[in-house]
């Protein structure tokens, strides 16, 4: 009597599809009494693709052939989805070590010769029908992302929730406010990625599951084209359905500071206005570049639009853009005689500044997490609660409510940092721009390039520019 190995196999998402390991087994038990064959044995692989053969009961399979007549198997998929995988076990492995192989779907058995024969090409047409389950889902997930959705999963982007009902991304109040400090660290204050996170997990700031931050979560939220509003696949970004947590300004931004710091870009006194200056015709950022005519001779200095450069593509708004180079010198003129023309009315601009500070810095940043607080507080009565019915043992109930008094503390500590954090530099940024305008010549006039940037900094919000005699500076919000 043969003595029959039985070898099942099934993917997680198959036994979800009703392609279960019982399935499989009843119908090849059956085979085996209807042959008068001898089970050796049943190996089975749950849980496991058929794409590689780094599974662990077709290894133990392999290493007991000695012992086996023929290997069984309800499909031949089931013993790999890789044409070359198929044929290394049916012709290296089994034949050679005498041992036949069954195929029950499909009728096929190596012990005729037209089941040889067949094996090779059936091996082919599992090949393709992997090859084709991939192209499908290749563009099922484009397809999502094309339309806005994002693709769903486990990893969903800190700072959003996944609403697996409606497909749709919802952000989370009090993890955006991590993703906009993280924005703010890395464009505003210069900070690396190194020193933002390390300045998160000083204020308390976590990602989710308490656990703290590290480089490379922050490099991906940096980059990640989610934060401004866009879903990304393979490469290429389309516009989301979903709500944008950074404005797109200032994600295309960072990138730029990304793409300039990965270079060891350093600025100096030829481009003032970087990261500050934009195309007039198609919204994109603008840089600084230099021409030199021939070795040798003076470097031309100017601005180029990001579109007309070409490069980087991520930057490109119009590969068509109409603008022109424009020379440095008329650009940079023309923004400080705007702030030496503009009446500055120093109450009225107190006033306004320290209005936008709380509008943007404390009402933003504390409200969120003073909701938080309350939220923690009420779970904590409501632990209270379950104790005194008596419906969860004391030790789980304190247990729980040490882990709430434990998340009240760090937020509490977050709010008293952020706090101080805004108290400190309000006072430090107003007094330096009243410093700037008190004496504006006398102090431009001395100041290094560092200290003109700072200034530019303090008083403009974006400069356009169409052509040389079309250029638009637009101040802060606290300066008109």
């Amino acid at each position: 009597m043969k003595k029959v190995a039985i070898y099942i196999r099934v993917s997680s998402q198959e036994q979800v599809e009703n392609f279960s390991i019982d399935a499989q087994k009843d119908k090849l038990i059956s085979y085996c009494k209807a042959k008068s064959w001898n089970i050796y044995d049943i190996f089975i692989d749950g849980g496991f693709s058929g794409a590689n053969l780094d599974r662990p009961a077709i290894q133990k399979l392999l290493s007991q052939l000695k012992d086996i007549d023929i290997v069984l198997v309800y499909k031949l998929d089931r013993l790999s989805r890789s044409q070359k995988d198929t044929l290394y076990l049916i012709e290296e492995e089994f034949l050679k070590n005498n041992v036949d192989f069954v195929s029950l779907s499909e009728s096929f058995d190596t012990t005729t010769p037209f089941g040889k024969a067949m094996i090779g090409i059936l091996s082919v047409f599992a090949q393709l029908e992997r090859e084709t389950i991939k192209e499908r889902a290749r563009l099922g997930k484009e397809k999502r992302a094309k339309e806005g959705l994002y693709r769903g999963g486990a990893n969903v982007p800190h700072g959003y929730n996944y609403i697996e009902e409606t497909e749709e991304l919802v952000i989370d109040e009090y993890e955006s406010i991590h993703v906009k400090k993280i924005f703010e660290l890395y464009t505003e204050k210069g900070y690396g990625y190194h020193r933002i996170a390390t300045t998160l997990n000083k204020m308390g700031y976590k990602k989710r599951n308490g656990v703290e931050w590290q480089v490379n979560a922050i490099r991906r939220i940096l980059k990640n084209p989610v934060y401004k509003g866009f879903i990304e696949y393979k490469g290429n970004a389309y516009p989301g359905l979903h709500e944008p947590i950074i404005p797109e300004e200032l994600f295309d931004k960072t990138q730029d500071l990304i793409h300039k710091r990965g270079k060891d870009y350093v600025v100096t006194s030829k481009y003032l206005l970087t990261s500050l200056i934009r195309c007039g015709h198609c919204n994109a950022r603008m840089r600084g570049s230099w021409v030199s005519q021939r070795k040798g001779s003076p470097k031309v200095y100017y601005y180029l639009c990001y579109s007309v450069a070409g490069t980087p593509a991520y930057m490109i708004k119009d590969p068509d853009c109409p603008g022109r180079n424009i020379p440095i010198a008329i650009v940079d003129n023309y923004v400080v005689d705007q702030i030496r023309k503009k009446q500055f009315e120093k109450e009225k601009l107190k006033e306004k500044y320290y209005e936008r500070k709380k509008i943007n810095t404390n009402t933003i940043d504390t409200s969120i997490l003073d909701k938080k607080v309350k939220e923690v507080d009420k779970q904590i009565d409501k632990m209270m609660e379950l104790y005194q019915f008596g419906n969860i043992p004391a030790q789980e109930i304190s247990k729980r409510i040490e882990n709430l008094y434990n998340d009240k503390n760090q937020l509490l500590k977050t709010i008293e940092h952020l706090k101080k954090e805004i108290s400190v530099n309000d006072d430090i940024d107003f007094k330096d721009m009243i410093k700037y305008l008190n004496d504006f010549e006398t102090i431009w006039e001395n100041a290094t390039f560092e200290e003109k940037r700072q200034i530019i900094k303090l008083l403009i919000k974006e400069v356009i520019v169409k052509d040389r005699n079309n250029i638009e500076v637009i101040f802060k919000n606290y300066c008109t």
